[in-house]
């Protein structure tokens, strides 16, 4: 069943004068004014006419309903001024009943006419205006598209350039002994780093198509923490930053790998966006009924403008392939897909440039929702996987 919306006082006085209070106004002015002709002697029948300025006015700006009330009005004051009087009426003959009726007639219809051609205009410059967001809209997705083309064309080559360059300085002999371990290291960075890109497309692929399964299990969010941070220790020491933590244990539910893939995203994205020597804080704990993870970084923040774009499709800050920062800058839709996935919620905080950013992260402690089918969905092709990521391309959106 709808529910029934009350209109505002603001929009029932607007309705109110429009469609009953200025009508009444129209026409008594055009009463006072045939008053005043009258007065000085001259014949009034021929200015009848200027009734219909006052009817359509009513009409155009109080609809049909203030064309009506106008009509009524004006047929009462010509009836009650023009000709013999005949109880509370001045109808003389069937002719001034007929010219009383064929002025109601008309009165009527321009009205009408006119409460018509107003609401078929509004319902016009309406249709005008949502089509013309539309095309700003597709213009905008459009941009952002072409732009994350780019950015994933020059990310995918970066790692392959580096990986074919020292496997034809290997393979040609052209490396020195004691530089082919790292030579090798080199390659399997870079590939590793092509995978995670690749990795993160399918995934994006998965959520956009409703595939992307959860498997949830019991575990503890400090042992889930303790792991993200291990894995971009190596990143923290080389930027040297300063990692604060403050991690509680937190038995819960939920698909830990996907969990720990939210935070290792959140972590990432501190040590990528925070100059060299900066402070990043962790923090997990529980309060009434939820688990929380808070990562919070001194780095370059994010523009108030940006704010309510970070966790959405095709959103990028710096989207220019010659900016500082590599990624494609998925890890933050990944993020909101996978923590809503789990029936919680993701917000960010920054109180500007270079003001730093604090990702809150709440989790249901029982797990994800009943709904949530954690089996494994069938393999499809690589053709389908291919399609479906090269669809979803544009969900990347990247800390600023």
């Amino acid at each position: 069943m709808g529910a029934v919306i009350a209109a505002s006082p603001q929009h029932v006085l607007h309705r109110v004068f429009f469609s009953y209070v200025l009508p009444c106004v129209l026409v008594g002015v055009v009463w006072m004014l045939m008053f005043v002709l009258q007065q000085i002697g001259t014949t009034t029948e021929q200015y009848f006419f200027l009734f219909v300025p006052s009817v359509i006015l009513s009409a155009w700006y109080g609809g049909q309903t203030g064309g009506v009330i106008a009509s009524v009005l004006a047929v009462l004051i010509m009836a009650r001024t023009y000709g013999e009087p005949i109880g509370p009426l001045r109808i003389g003959d069937w002719r001034e009943a007929l010219i009383l009726g064929l002025f109601a007639g008309v009165c009527t219809s321009i009205g009408v006419l006119t409460a018509t051609f107003r609401r078929a205009d509004a319902d016009r410059q309406r249709a005008l205006r949502e089509a013309e967001a539309a095309r700003r809209e597709a213009d905008v997705s459009s941009r952002l598209k072409d732009q994350f083309l780019a950015t994933l064309s020059h990310e995918l080559r970066t790692p392959l350039n580096a990986v074919l360059g020292w496997a034809r300085l290997l393979s040609n002999g052209q490396v020195d002994p004691d530089r082919v371990p790292a030579a090798l290291a080199s390659i399997e960075r870079n590939a590793h780093a092509q995978k995670q890109l690749v990795d993160d497309l399918l995934d994006i692929s998965a959520i956009v198509s409703g595939r992307l399964p959860l498997r949830p299990r019991e575990f503890d969010l400090a042992d889930l923490a303790r792991d993200a941070v291990d894995a971009v220790r190596l990143s923290l020491d080389a930027r040297h930053h300063r990692l604060e933590q403050q991690i509680d244990p937190v038995p819960m539910r939920g698909d830990a790998d996907r969990l720990r893939q939210v935070l290792w995203n959140l972590l990432s994205n501190a040590v990528k966006f925070t100059p060299d020597g900066g402070q990043i804080h962790l923090r997990i704990f529980r309060d009434e009924g939820q688990a929380y993870m808070v990562v919070r970084d001194s780095g370059r923040g994010i523009a108030p403008e940006f704010l309510p774009f970070v966790f959405e499709p095709f959103r990028q800050a710096d989207s220019s392939i010659t900016r500082t920062s590599g990624g494609l800058g998925l890890g933050l839709a990944l993020v909101r897909h996978l923590v809503e996935a789990h029936g919680g919620s993701v917000r960010v905080d920054s109180g500007g440039l270079r003001l730093g950013a604090t990702f809150t992260v709440a989790l249901p402690l029982h797990g994800p929702p009943a709904s949530t089918d954690p089996s494994e969905p069938p393999p499809a092709s690589a053709d389908t996987d291919a399609s479906a990521a090269h669809a979803a391309a544009g969900a990347g959106t990247r800390h600023p």
